[in-house]
């Protein structure tokens, strides 16, 4: 897992990421107080571009795009709630990982029961 670190509490960020194999995400991450809630307004890996999609506390919140890209993203918080506040990540009570495949894939048995 690769722990996603330099946030700050401003509501648009965007980061770039180097997975092992040497490709690159790029990730723009915004809060909207209106909705309580951390989102990522896009994410651009090679062709797959995933925009408008809801930060929530999952093992791989990315699982239904799985065949489509060879990483996961998981969200933990502290006490259990879902990252509502601006300064969730900034403060370490909520923190991302970016996932490899051999972790998406072990998360894919776990789920299939093997």
């Amino acid at each position: 897992m690769l722990k996603i670190e330099n946030f700050t509490d401003d509501t648009l960020q965007n980061q770039i990421f180097i997975l092992p194999d040497g490709t690159q995400i790029s990730i723009t991450f915004y809060f909207m107080p209106m909705q309580l809630g951390w989102f990522i307004r896009e994410l651009i890996y090679n062709d797959f571009v995933l925009k408008g999609f809801r930060i929530t506390n999952q093992p791989n919140m990315l699982h239904q795009f799985r065949n489509q890209i060879p990483f996961g993203l998981a969200c933990i918080t502290k006490d259990n709630r879902e990252p509502t506040l601006q300064e969730d990540f900034s403060s370490l009570n909520s923190i991302l990982y970016i996932l490899t495949s051999d972790e998406v894939n072990e998360y894919v048995s776990y789920l299939n029961g093997d």
